[in-house]
């Protein structure tokens, strides 16, 4: 949103009192001309002040009359008299310095009621509540021209009787090159993202998957949680008898659906609304995620037909990691066939770690696009990334998820050569082997008994060898990956744990950290064991960084298609 401005030349705010001693008892003012701000006018009358290193004189009298006396002067007004006026809001005259005022009928002594102006939006409560912000808060404008600059510490100023308008002293209009007319763009208060128009929604986030749907139903942008839930698919049950009931839930007031889908290629870099030519790409590279993205499709047209006309996003997985240049997503095989068949890494998990990658940045007190991050997303699916510049630059997984670090039942990489390896010597087929690899490997096939890391810890502390060789085996895969990023990255500046057991296992996370003493990395032993979620749980003299960001992939999901849809 935009705002003309206003610069406010040294001007003075008489009550009935005042105005009496200065021109007569019961003068009447002549308008000179009115001002943006209704009912607001300047006089032909001016008068002189004096303080007690000089004067002013032609400071203009502004009408109608108010309640108390204020002048309004700028840092440069200040030197001249010698005074030291405060930066106020309008009407906040308390401890501020007094002035002599000169008039043609008399002069008057002020105690108090000299201030430099706060720079402040008026803005009517229709503005304030498209742009979400309340009375007295604090925004910042954006200036154009060849100063371009960003003005913070701007109040908002919201009142019935004001027209939308930015006032500035004269001071700070000439440092800016602005002048009265001019255009700023209201910005948030951190300089970085422009305040876009207020407008609530509800958003219903939908993860559609293959066992299970989970859902989300939030108010959009306060990002108010107004329900969720987890919905198990039977193996009777249809896609459509199973979101007939979240239907049921959620209700029919929805204002937009984000949807997960799994498998974007390099043909979606980013969240997107839905369209026809959208929905055919998603197909054309659904045999990248068989087992996911048709089902991720079915949401999506069953949405549609449920919510007609209600806008649609998707946001994929795969997204935030097409930023990753071709010496961290090619393969060594034939170049032909990433041209033909799409071969080629792609990442998951992109929403939790652009997510928690911008939540460490905030803990951290830093830009995110100064930092080099180490995400590692630890559940039953693994994942680590390296971000730099507030991008992937490398991940674990590959083409599928099966790739990376050993998982609760995916192997991780690999020697390709197994796989025939298999077939001829288990009698198996090319899937049956992907399914092994899939469903029954990793921590579930190295220790026998589970997938859980929970279990397995307990059944180590037990004696149980295979449970032990397994969370060794887990660890020294995770190092593997940290250690190729902190050379791929040239260092890291903090490393992020998160999802469930990066969440929630300390074990596991003091496991993983010993060994990277060597680069900077030390563990504060009382944050890691006893803290309670998002923290540091690293020395305070530890170089490196180390969180724990639970992690919020709908949020994430919804903020994208909020953004989408208000611009659309």
């Amino acid at each position: 949103m935009k705002a003309a401005v206003g610069v406010s030349n040294r001007h003075i705010h008489l009550n009935r009192e005042h105005a009496d001693l200065l021109f007569g008892k019961d003068y009447h003012f002549v308008q000179l001309k009115p001002l943006i701000q209704p009912r607001q006018f300047a006089c032909e009358e001016t008068v002189s002040v004096r303080g007690p290193k000089g004067i002013i004189h032609n400071v203009r009298v502004l009408g109608p009359l108010r309640s108390y006396t204020q002048l309004e002067v700028s840092k440069t007004d200040c030197c001249l008299l010698g005074v030291d006026a405060p930066v106020r809001d309008s009407g906040d005259i308390e401890d501020s310095p007094g002035i002599e005022v000169i008039g043609p009928k008399g002069n008057l002594s002020l105690n108090k009621g000299v201030i430099i102006p706060f720079r402040h939006l008026h803005l009517h409560p229709e503005d304030a509540g498209r742009l979400g912000v309340q009375d007295k808060q604090l925004v910042a404008v954006k200036t154009n021209g060849d100063r371009m600059l960003i003005l913070e510490n701007v109040l908002c100023r919201v009142n019935p009787q004001y027209s939308l308008e930015f006032h500035i002293d004269t001071d700070e209009a000439n440092a800016s090159g602005l002048r009265n007319g001019d255009q700023v763009q209201i910005v948030a208060v951190d300089g970085y993202h422009e305040l876009t128009t207020y407008q609530k929604k509800k958003m219903l986030v939908l993860n559609c998957g293959s066992s299970t749907i989970k859902f989300k139903l939030f108010e959009m942008p306060s990002e108010k949680l107004l329900m969720q839930g987890n919905t198990p698919r039977a193996s009777d049950r249809t896609l459509g008898d199973a979101l007939a009931d979240i239907f049921e839930q959620v209700g029919r007031d929805v204002d937009v659906v984000a949807h997960r889908v799994v498998h974007g290629a390099d043909l979606f870099s980013s969240s997107v609304l839905v369209t026809d030519e959208v929905m055919r790409q998603i197909e054309s590279i659904s045999y990248l995620a068989p087992l996911h993205n048709p089902i991720n499709l079915e949401g999506v047209r069953l949405c549609q037909m449920r919510y007609e006309g209600v806008p649609q996003v998707v946001v994929f997985d795969t997204s935030f990691h097409q930023t990753m240049p071709p010496t961290s997503y090619l393969y060594s095989i034939p170049y032909e066939y990433y041209e033909k068949h799409k071969i080629r890494k792609y990442g998951f998990h992109g929403s939790s770690h652009r997510y928690v990658a911008a939540r460490a940045a905030e803990i951290m007190g830093k830009p995110i696009e100064n930092l080099r991050l180490i995400s590692c997303h630890i559940g039953n699916g693994v994942s680590v990334t390296a971000i730099r510049n507030e991008e992937s630059y490398d991940t674990s997984m590959g083409l599928t998820p099966l790739a990376g670090v050993t998982m609760g039942t995916r192997s991780g990489n690999i020697d390709p050569a197994i796989i025939p390896y298999l077939e001829r010597l288990e009698g198996l087929q090319a899937d049956e082997v992907i399914h092994v690899l899939n469903h029954r490997s990793g921590l579930l096939g190295i220790s026998g008994v589970s997938n859980d890391l929970r279990e397995l810890l307990l059944h180590a502390k037990e004696g149980h060898k295979r449970s032990q060789l397994a969370l060794d085996l887990f660890v020294s895969k995770l190092h593997q990956y940290i250690g190729l990023y902190f050379a791929r990255l040239n260092g890291a500046d903090g490393i992020i744990f998160t999802a469930g057991v990066g969440e929630n296992s300390a074990e596991i996370r003091d496991m993983v950290c010993q060994g990277l003493e060597f680069a900077g990395v030390y563990l504060d032993a009382q944050s890691n064991w006893n803290g309670q979620g998002e923290r540091l749980i690293s020395s305070q003299y530890s170089p490196i960084k180390v969180m724990v960001i639970p992690t919020n992939e709908e949020i994430v999901m919804a903020r994208d298609a909020y953004q989408i849809v208000v611009k659309v």
